[in-house]
């Protein structure tokens, strides 16, 4: 939103161009009640000579039109300084219109015939990039500070796009939507645009809405009125109003009830909450960030997931890949996490072995950076001496007994396979011991007596 000088908000100017009085009409009738300054032209040499003084936000432009055809008129005017947002309006069977439009500048496009609900959400979607690129670049120029992205560790080029889409979003108030698998560091993420914000003084508050009952969910994000249901003793505040002046995160967003989506969605577009059971309309100011391991677009495809829901926090959408695609982070992150776990418990373990880096690089990471970190501590818990060998690596141990298992003959007796399993565990055991029995046995939780036996049955020496 633009303000004038002394802070009041103004209103945005958008173009409208079309060669049909009545479609500007009606486009300029709806738009204005939305609350915009419109302006019109009606032909493509008109629209070049108004949008030459730059002093539009938005230009809501035909493709089709009688002098200069609505693409030159974008492609001029993205080649001029400080170009406005643009929507280009096509007919239902000239898609490839729009697909080109995109490809030369403009930010959506919209078919004919189309509704005036359609029109106000794509203008509204539209300006709201336009406000995220202006804030950003004024609140960069303003503070002229350093970015802070504490416990974010990586080198590989999609960490770097992540980090680079936080620069970019953190200054100004869009919504958020961070998406990946489980365990990628969302939240970190998320903390890393609140402490690069505005809003950084104020509170950050982190909310898992597949963690808390359905029945409770909406008291929990919306507070609730003393009395409202059996329990509620006292009035209570919800999580909007914990992080009003703030940022607020709902992790795992697609867990969201409908009936809940709904509430959500209206107090994103009023900017104000109602408790449960109360009559009051409390005023909020929340900058909002949601994050799911889901696909959205899926679940909107499903009917499980709302469609205006979709489109009203997916502003910016900041996508984690999963460690296994990132593998020059592995290392940093483990030097990270041990460095960490040495200071806090006082160990010695200065670093890794090469077998370890090698486990570690060829090792799928399932549950991504937090497998990755209660490996490093596992490991540096167990270890005496000072690197970190890969047979203290779990998860070795884990894909050992796997591979194992996998080798279990059909119709082999479950005796016989565990009798496998059992072999090489002592087997492995004995050879980190370099052959002391006394300490095999030790390791293994053992009597020397039930060791000796054990060698002889599995014919180990």
């Amino acid at each position: 939103m633009k303000l004038f000088a002394d802070g009041r908000a103004m209103a945005e100017k958008i173009l409208i161009v079309d060669d049909k009085q009545s479609i500007v009409e009606i486009l300029e009738t709806a738009l204005s009640d939305a609350g915009y300054v419109t302006d019109t032209a009606m032909s493509g040499e008109e629209a070049l000579s108004k949008l030459s003084g730059n002093g539009y936000d938005l230009a809501l432009c035909d493709v089709r039109l009688p002098d200069i055809d609505g693409m030159m008129i974008l492609e001029k005017a993205m080649a001029g300084p400080n170009p406005p947002s643009f929507v280009m309006m096509t007919a239902y069977g000239s898609i490839q219109n729009a697909i080109e439009s995109m490809k030369l500048g403009a930010d959506d496009y919209v078919t004919k015939p189309f509704n005036l609900d359609e029109i106000r959400q794509v203008v509204k979607k539209s300006l709201e990039r336009v406000r995220l690129k202006r804030e950003n670049v004024s609140l960069k120029e303003q503070l002229g500070r350093r970015y802070d992205f504490p416990g974010i560790i990586g080198k590989s080029k999609q960490m770097m796009e992540v980090l680079e889409k936080v620069r970019r979003v953190a200054p100004s108030t869009a919504t958020v939507l961070i998406t990946g698998d489980s365990g990628v560091g969302k939240e970190l993420v998320a903390r890393a645009i609140h402490q690069n914000s505005p809003r950084a003084s104020q509170k950050f508050v982190a909310l898992n809405c597949a963690a808390i009952p359905e029945n409770l969910l909406e008291s929990e994000l919306f507070g609730h009125a003393k009395g409202a249901f059996t329990g509620a003793f006292a009035e209570r505040k919800g999580m909007f109003e914990e992080a009003n002046g703030g940022t607020l995160l709902l992790d795992e967003i697609a867990e969201l009830h409908p009936s809940l989506q709904a509430k959500l969605l209206r107090t994103l577009d009023d900017n104000f909450i109602r408790r449960v059971g109360g009559n009051a309309n409390i005023p909020v100011d929340v900058r909002l960030i949601c994050s799911t391991n889901r696909n959205l677009a899926e679940d909107v495809e499903k009917k499980i997931f709302r469609l205006d829901l979709y489109h009203r926090i997916k502003v910016v959408e900041i996508h984690i890949a999963p460690l296994r695609d990132r593998k020059e982070d592995i290392m940093p992150l483990a030097e990270h996490f041990l460095c960490e776990l040495c200071e806090e418990h006082g160990l010695r373990a200065a670093g890794f072995s090469q077998d370890a880096v090698k486990a570690m690089l060829a090792h799928p990471w399932v549950g991504n950076v937090r497998e990755l970190a209660n490996a490093i501590e596992q490991a540096a818990l167990m270890t005496e001496g000072d690197e970190i060998t890969a047979e203290r690596l779990s998860f070795l141990n884990e894909e050992r007994c796997s591979a194992l298992s996998a080798q279990i003959a059909e119709g082999e007796t479950l005796k016989t396979a565990m009798g496998k399993i059992e072999k090489e565990i002592i087997a492995r055991a004995l050879e980190h011991t370099g052959g002391n029995r006394k300490d095999t046995a030790k390791k293994l939780g053992l009597s020397e007596r039930a060791l000796y036996y054990k060698l002889d049955e599995y014919g180990l020496k």
